[in-house]
């Protein structure tokens, strides 16, 4: 019995290397097969193949017949161990990112030069190979027991300094990185690469002390434990992801095909080693070289599978290339068994029909199925008949072939399952998403956070998530603070916890959130109880390519990934959050827009009206007063000439901004318009706590505004009103205060004036005139008189001026300082203009056409008819239809007309000088004239303002004021005309001074065409 155990042992210990070997394949493959673009997996795969065939070479070598074969299998198995250490210290160069390192070319010399060099000691050259081994045929097998020499020192210093030094990069590596994933996965392998050294160094010493020489050689390659930990760390910590796929609508995607591929590349590989292990180690004879011929030829098929589909130039007929390799693969392996009538591994094409079910197309199921019939229609032919014996080997081929086809149905099951499952997924989240985009189309700023809780409930329950909220960042984005939160029932709140939380003192990934990056993060824990936020994915809310906050989710699961589609999900409901903000945004801007003032930010006239309805209605209730106070710069138009628009533009905010502290919070600030300003106060008991608040407002402007660096001095005035006493409604409150600030503006600068009676009845009447002013001209209300101008030298009549009366049907006479100041403020200044000149130039013509001798008429003309660009035109036309001559035209230019300094106003006076009208300055002295202007303008008189003719009888400066304007005006050459002589001092002083005309009630009053015409008749007229 013992010597039946000792006999099979070499046996044994070749197949525990042969499983080993298997083993390594798989790691490699499985790696690859994750992403073979990583270079990392495409190094950790070649350092299994050559482990494989370290492994595989010393399986074969053990129970070889004889000492020329366990030599040939030795040299093979040196490819393996001689290149182990440098592979492996490439893969920990990768792995710690020595990027820098492995673009030196010389690197790669030092790594592999000494493996090249013991590969051509220990396997290539036949004589010094020879000399390497001492192979001794022991119970446990084909044992090499070689002495130390040269050569076995110098590989023991390559292969354990090496080792040496890649671990240290991987300890150092871990150590220092910043990642507590990259520490626990240095750690890991640094474990396995302990115990592995450890047990080698340990059986290495036991070997030696109790005779187990040849068992110590059997488990030389105790590597197995370091690669088992560097393998399981790629899965536990993913070294390298699999990159993401898009999934189709079909059972057989692009990745899912790649995993079927892969599966059948390794169900011929896996007949490989079944095809050893049934053929040789079971039977007592065997051919190996055939059993080995056939295995590296299914081993050939499984590699030739994977190179179609990696292969770039095959990617486009990879299909067909597999295809054809399986099609070709069922007679190939039906013919190696042919002399015994394919008994067992007839049966093996039923695995490749399972493959074939999950296919696209019926394409791959009809080759195969006419593939197996062929083959077993040419099996009928060829051994028609035979006798089959069923031993142990085909026994245990039988079981490798269940076994590798239920292995594939597992996988074909799954494939289903997932794709079912997926399908229903994509239902839910289809559904989902069109019930959340359905329920966000109304929302705005006053149901978006119950529509957001709503959807992170619904979240979480479909997610299965112990916690999800929607968190916003500040204006500068230096602090987070979360708006919602849904959490299972067993999860204690953290919403307050996370108010105004510093980005400084985050978590790491906050800044791939501001970066506008989707997150995931996964907190890896031994034990699942310990780690409650598992997994955390966080996903930006941006608008505007801003980010303004994320939607973070946190999950309690052993997955290192989500699925892609729920991801999508995520991503679908934060972009629909952010339309939902950028929608709410632009509410919030319109809204803005249309209740605030873009300028001051102060509330505008809509926002204010609705403000003072509502405090009226406050105001009803506990009976106090509101005051109205309405407050205009002055001379606006000047200070935005001094300073320009955006001078003054700063200014009205700097205004905007101290009123706003002049007054309560419960108050109320609006910018009416340009600059104006509208001011509510609140719960005023008496009037004299409005007119306290509207004397410190007065007391504003006492100082200067500072703008761009200089003071500024500006004056305004402000009218108030009071509810109830001025009204009780918002409109008639503003209307009284405008009221008053126009009373305000009359009696000076930096005045305010509170709302009255008379006030309101002034307006009142003034509203009634203007109105009424409207139909005067149709109605034929207007009236011209006429007030003669006479010569002081001769006493006749030189001119006679036309004045504005207006015939009211109730008022009676209106004088033309009422009329001429509505017309402006209406309008009506140019058709009752134009309607005064044709009547009083018609008139002119008809005393002239009646015999009487011809008189200057004299026409006042408006500042806004002289800024007509048609005047000029106008007077033409005038002129040619009333055919009266130019000379007899007098036209009356206020003082502040002629000395403006623009050019435009020289031009037209000029235009009209050359028409021959005759041009007058009239209420001279009343305006700040200048005398170099004065001498640049084309006039022929100067007329004296009655202000300074009324005190010349008993004041010395009107009498000095008189006497210079006189003296100026014929030191220039214009005539002089005094207005408004009624005393015959008056007459008396202005005949010694020379004056040539006058105008007043000492000779006539105003009177109708009707009269002038009856005195010009009794006097003799002075001529030209």
């Amino acid at each position: 019995m013992k010597g039946a155990f000792v006999g099979i042992l070499p046996l044994i210990f070749s197949f525990l290397f042969f499983i080993i070997c298997g083993m390594y394949m798989f790691f490699g493959a499985y790696i690859v097969s994750v992403n073979s673009k990583e270079k990392s997996n495409r190094i950790f795969f070649v350092l299994c193949i050559f482990l494989s065939v370290w492994t595989f070479s010393l399986a074969m070598s053990i129970s070889v017949a004889d000492i020329e074969t366990c030599f040939f299998w030795r040299r093979v198995s040196a490819l393996g161990w001689c290149t182990f250490a440098g592979i492996l210290l490439h893969f920990f160069l990768i792995l710690t990112n020595k990027r820098r390192l492995l673009q030196k070319w010389w690197i790669y010399f030092l790594i592999y030069t000494p493996a090249a060099v013991f590969i051509y000691i220990f396997a290539l050259s036949h004589d010094l190979a020879i000399l390497q081994y001492n192979l001794i045929n022991t119970p446990f097998g084909w044992m090499n027991k070689a002495e130390n020499n040269i050569w076995n020192v110098l590989y023991y210093i390559y292969y354990y300094s090496f080792i040496a030094i890649g671990l240290t990069v991987l300890w150092h590596w871990g150590e220092y990185s910043g990642d507590k994933r990259n520490k626990q996965q240095a750690r890991l392998i640094l474990y396995g690469f302990s115990i592995s050294l450890i047990s080698g160094f340990m059986l290495q010493i036991l070997g030696d002390e109790l005779f187990l020489t040849g068992a110590t050689q059997k488990v030389s390659n105790v590597m197995f434990v370091a690669i088992l930990a560097m393998f399981y760390s790629i899965k536990k910590y993913k070294l390298v992801r699999m990159p993401p796929l898009n999934m189709d609508e079909v059972i057989l995607n692009k990745g899912n095909r790649t995993k079927i591929y892969n599966y059948l590349s390794g169900c011929f590989i896996a007949g490989s080693f079944l095809n050893i292990v049934s053929r040789y180690f079971i039977p007592e004879q065997a051919d190996l070289i055939t059993i080995l011929s056939f295995s590296g030829l299914l081993l050939a098929i499984g590699f030739m599978i994977q190179i179609a589909q990696r292969a770039e130039p095959l990617k486009k007929y990879q299909n067909y290339i597999i295809m054809a390799l399986i099609g070709l693969s069922i007679p190939v392996i039906t013919f190696e068994f042919i002399n015994i009538a394919s008994p067992t591994i007839w049966a093996f094409p039923f695995i490749l029909i399972i493959v074939a079910l999950v296919y696209n197309n019926r394409i791959a199921l009809v080759g195969i199925t006419v593939s197996i019939f062929l083959t077993q229609i040419l099996v009928f032919i060829i051994k028609p008949q035979a006798i089959v014996e069923i031993n142990s080997s085909a026994y245990v081929a039988r079981i490798g072939l269940f076994g590798i086809g239920v292995w594939v149905a597992f996988f074909v099951n799954k494939l289903y399952v997932q794709r079912l499952k997926q399908n229903a997924d994509q239902l839910k989240i289809q559904k989902m998403i069109s019930e959340f985009s359905t329920d966000f189309l109304n929302v705005n700023a006053i149901n978006f956070e119950e529509k957001s809780a709503k959807w992170l409930r619904k979240s979480g329950a479909f997610f299965n998530i112990d916690r999800a909220c929607i968190c916003f960042f500040n204006d500068d984005k230096s602090s987070i603070s979360c708006q919602q939160e849904w959490r299972n029932e067993d999860v204690a709140s953290q919403k307050a916890e996370r108010q105004e939380i510093p980005v400084e003192a985050a978590p790491e990934w906050i800044e791939s959130i501001i970066a506008n990056k989707v997150v995931h993060n996964f907190n890896r824990g031994d034990i699942l109880d310990e780690r409650p936020n598992d997994v955390i994915i966080a996903i930006p809310i941006s608008s505007k390519v801003e980010v303004r906050g994320f939607l973070a989710f946190e999950i309690k699961t052993e997955k290192d990934e989500l699925n892609p589609e729920y991801e999508g999900l995520l991503e679908i409901i934060a972009n629909i959050l952010a339309d939902a903000l950028v929608k709410i945004d632009a509410e919030n801007e319109i809204n803005y827009r249309a209740y605030y003032d873009q300028l001051t930010g102060l509330p505008n006239r809509l926002l204010f009206n609705d403000r003072l309805n509502q405090g009226i209605e406050s105001a009803q209730q506990n009976g106090k007063m509101i005051g109205v106070i309405y407050l205009d710069i002055d001379s606006f138009r000047t200070v935005t000439d001094m300073m320009g628009h955006e001078g003054s533009d700063k200014l009205l905010v700097q205004v905007s901004q101290k009123l706003v502290r002049s007054v309560k919070k419960t108050d109320a600030v609006c910018r009416f318009e340009g600059d104006g300003f509208a001011i509510m106060l609140n719960n005023m008991a008496r009037d004299k706590e409005v007119l306290k608040v509207a004397d410190r407002i007065a007391g504003l402007f006492k100082h200067a505004f500072i703008v761009n660096g200089q003071e500024f001095y500006i004056s305004a005035n402000a009218g108030i009103s009071i509810y109830p006493k001025d009204g009780d409604t918002a409109e008639e409150l503003i209307k009284n205060a405008d009221i008053a600030m126009c009373k305000a503006k009359e009696k000076g600068k930096n005045n305010y004036v509170l709302c009255s009676s008379t006030i309101k009845e002034e307006v009142k009447f003034k509203n009634k005139l203007t109105s009424n002013l409207y139909h005067a001209l149709d109605n034929h209300e207007l009236r011209v008189y006429y007030q003669p101008q006479i010569c002081l030298t001769t006493g006749k009549i030189v001119a006679v001026e036309a004045l504005l009366r207006w015939q009211h049907p109730e008022l009676g006479i209106i004088p033309p300082k009422v009329i001429i100041p509505l017309a402006e403020q209406t309008g009506l200044i140019n058709p009752i203009g134009e309607w005064v000149l044709t009547t009083a130039c018609s008139q002119n013509k008809t005393w002239q056409d009646m015999g009487l001798p011809p008189v200057r008429i004299a026409v006042n003309i408006s500042a806004t008819q002289f800024r007509n660009p048609l005047l000029i035109s106008q007077m033409k036309k005038l002129l040619k239809e009333t055919d009266l001559k130019p000379r007899y035209l007098e036209l009356e230019l206020t003082e502040n007309i002629a000395i403006n300094k623009s050019s435009y106003i020289v031009g037209v006076l000029n235009g009209l000088k050359k028409l021959g009208l005759y041009i007058s300055i009239d209420d001279f002295g009343t305006e700040y004239s200048s005398l170099s202007r004065l001498k640049l303008l084309p006039m022929d008189q100067i007329k004296i303002d009655k202000q300074f003719i009324d005190g010349i009888t008993e004041n010395e400066k009107d009498q000095a004021i008189v006497n210079t304007i006189i003296l100026l005006a014929k030191n220039l050459g214009l005539s002089v005309i005094a207005e408004g002589a009624e005393t015959q001092e008056q007459i008396d002083f202005l005949k010694v001074q020379q004056c040539d005309t006058v105008q007043g009630f000492f000779y006539y009053k105003p009177m109708p065409a009707a009269e002038m015409e009856a005195v010009l008749r009794q006097k003799k007229l002075h001529p030209d």
